[in-house]
């Protein structure tokens, strides 16, 4: 009897793994049909091989680790944390300081500070600069400056009307760092436009550009009873813009741009309201991170320099 026993063992075993082996396959089959639904086959094809290498076992538990400042999302990107995902906050007021001591260093940027001990007004003011905001002297020096406007103001005292000059100065270095600064002085205009480079040399920020050329998509914008629409353009477009922007556009190292102003056209309240309109815009990884997606930039493989 013992042998028909165990025969019959391996035959109860045997029928037991066909039909775990066929619960497996129909599991699979089912999976792959969910799949087709969504994805064309040579993506659902890798799919499957893809998930050959991972052992069910990782999923079984998926928990987090017990450690302190652990996000509360394991795969959900979509949801974000204020611990963790944070932008940083643009200044409101172009006159205060808005670099740090400890800086980023723009590439391609000069680090010999050697020179002759004869420093001139300019020399002297950027190696006040460079001490205030981390950047180089050179680079300081190689900045491209444009006063925007300069003009004359009162101020309604007791004593009668205070005469001052104003001074709107735009700095930037052609690579995609800007910065605008206002200056007052009530005897000199040139001391007024040397506080307001001061103060635009220190506000430099770095505005985001699409292929170093452009700016990423149409962005509208209003400060004051300025509105201002900025979009970007292809390449070989040039710059058709407000002669305000125009300026600001050749300081940051845009080429491709196009820009309309509504309503006033005060060259105060564009230069602001184009500054603004530059820091508001949102990069592909910006976007990105808020909508949970992955970005692939095909652009680069046309306009690239790089082979």
């Amino acid at each position: 009897m013992l042998p028909i026993v165990s025969k019959r063992m391996i035959s109860s075993s045997r029928i037991i793994l066909q039909k775990e082996v066929s619960n497996a396959e129909s599991k699979k089959l089912n999976h792959m049909q969910y799949l087709l639904k969504y994805y064309d086959p040579e993506v659902v094809d890798s799919i499957l091989k893809a998930e050959t290498f991972i052992e069910p076992k990782h999923f079984a538990k998926r928990k987090l680790n017990p450690v302190q400042f652990a996000p509360h999302f394991m795969t959900d990107f979509t949801k974000k944390s204020d611990y963790f995902d944070h932008k940083i906050t643009n200044p409101n007021s172009f006159t205060e300081i808005s670099q740090p001591n400890q800086v980023d260093i723009p590439k391609n940027q000069i680090l010999d500070t050697e020179g002759s001990e004869k420093r001139s007004e300019l020399g002297e003011l950027a190696k006040k600069l460079s001490l205030a905001t981390g950047f180089n002297e050179r680079y300081i020096m190689g900045l491209k400056v444009k006063t925007l406007v300069l003009k004359t103001v009162r101020n309604q005292t007791s004593k009668g009307k205070i005469n001052s000059f104003y001074a709107l100065v735009c700095a930037g270095d052609g690579n995609g760092m800007l910065g605008i600064g206002e200056g007052k002085d009530p005897e000199e205009p040139g001391t007024a436009i040397l506080k307001a480079h001061w103060q635009a040399v220190k506000n430099l920020v770095k505005i985001p550009r699409l292929e170093d050329r452009t700016i990423f998509g149409n962005i509208e914008h209003k400060f004051g009873a300025s509105v201002i629409h900025l979009r970007s353009a292809p390449p070989g477009s040039g710059l058709r813009c407000n002669p305000m922007v125009f300026e600001l556009a050749q300081c940051a190292g845009i080429k491709d741009l196009s820009s309309k102003v509504y309503r006033s056209r005060k060259k105060m309240n564009v230069v602001k309201c184009t500054m603004e309109a530059l820091l508001k815009q949102k990069t592909a990884e910006e976007m990105a991170l808020e909508r949970g997606k992955k970005v692939v930039d095909l652009r680069k493989i046309y306009y690239s320099i790089e082979k």
